[in-house]
């Protein structure tokens, strides 16, 4: 588990991404764990552009959210423990799926709390007292026993 490695995501979530901190999650990490889990559940990827930015440091995910990384990237490679040995592609290729669960995330929930600007996307300031108990409602509908995606 490298700690050195700068995790990035696409530059027009930076707002998004500053606006959950603190209201629905605690750390830049969590919230792009639950749009990696989401992306992965989903089976949907999508690579960063060119205003990919610098987010966080991966000495903050924790062993877990590792753990379910190297699960991921596993599966993807079926099984090939090659494939988990570099820590700069594990993380790459997660972050293709947060990029991916942050759209399914902002169709799927945060479309009616935002705000767009020539910047990308932020939340609307009036609806900050609502959303952290909506969010959490919506991250438990996503986790059930079953293999269902959001398009199910």
């Amino acid at each position: 588990m490298d700690g050195e490695i700068r995790v990035k995501t696409e530059g027009k979530y930076g707002s998004l991404y500053n606006d959950l901190k603190n209201l629905v999650v605690g750390d830049f990490h969590e919230i792009f764990f639950v749009c990696a889990c989401l992306g992965i559940k989903n089976k949907q990827t999508k690579a960063l552009g060119k205003d990919k930015e610098d987010r966080f440091w991966s000495k903050t995910i924790n062993p877990r959210e590792w753990a379910c990384y190297y699960a991921a990237v596993l599966e993807e490679n079926n099984m090939d423990f090659n494939s988990i040995q570099d820590d700069k592609r594990v993380i790459s290729r997660i972050e293709e799926y947060a990029n991916g669960g942050m759209e399914l995330l902002i169709d799927v929930f945060l479309k009616d709390y935002l705000l767009h600007s020539s910047n990308g996307f932020q939340l609307d300031p009036g609806v900050s007292q609502e959303i952290s108990k909506e969010f959490l409602h919506f991250i438990f509908e996503q986790v059930d026993l079953t293999t269902q995606t959001i398009d199910s």
